[in-house]
């Protein structure tokens, strides 16, 4: 994979197998494939604030035109891994990334935006996506202010971010 879209595209095609994978058996969870989708997933988000956001905010002078929506987003999306998971913690984190993932890809999305951006510096941001860190992953919290809907999730984060 040569482009930033690519990359990033597969990243998304990786974590929704990972997703069905942790969804699959009836009644139940699969730990090891959810723990790996967990990690994943707030890595690929750190990878585009960190890296493809940031980048391109300093190059515009201004964030992108998606960036807050995006970034509303990224908070709901990371809220929603923060309790146990079950079946239809996991369908709402499926609603809830098929949709911000639409916005990311394809000709029109933010990545090919981002490529577009900032095609000078491919090189360079291809080797910090690629050595990027997983995230410490911290243990499941199921009490006070945990959302178990994307309606809240993104309630909440939009209430944080616009304080």
């Amino acid at each position: 994979m040569n482009s930033i879209r690519e990359v990033l595209e597969a990243d998304h095609r990786r974590l929704e197998g990972l997703l069905a994978k942790a969804m699959a058996p009836a009644g139940r969870i699969d730990e090891p494939s959810y723990r790996e989708f967990r990690s994943g997933l707030l890595r690929h988000i750190g990878i585009e604030e960190k890296i493809l956001f940031a980048r391109a905010r300093k190059r515009l002078g201004a964030p992108l035109p998606l960036a807050k929506q995006l970034r509303i987003e990224h908070g709901a999306i990371a809220s929603l891994l923060v309790p146990p998971p079950d079946h239809a913690l996991l369908r709402e984190l499926e609603g809830l990334l098929s949709r911000h993932d639409a916005l990311e890809e394809g000709d029109a999305g933010v990545y090919a935006e981002c490529e577009a951006l900032l095609a000078d510096e491919k090189d360079s941001i291809l080797e910090e996506i690629r050595t990027f860190p997983a995230p410490k992953m911290n243990r499941h919290y199921d009490g006070p202010n945990v959302y178990r809907t994307a309606r809240e999730a993104l309630a909440a984060s939009a209430r944080q971010r616009f304080r």
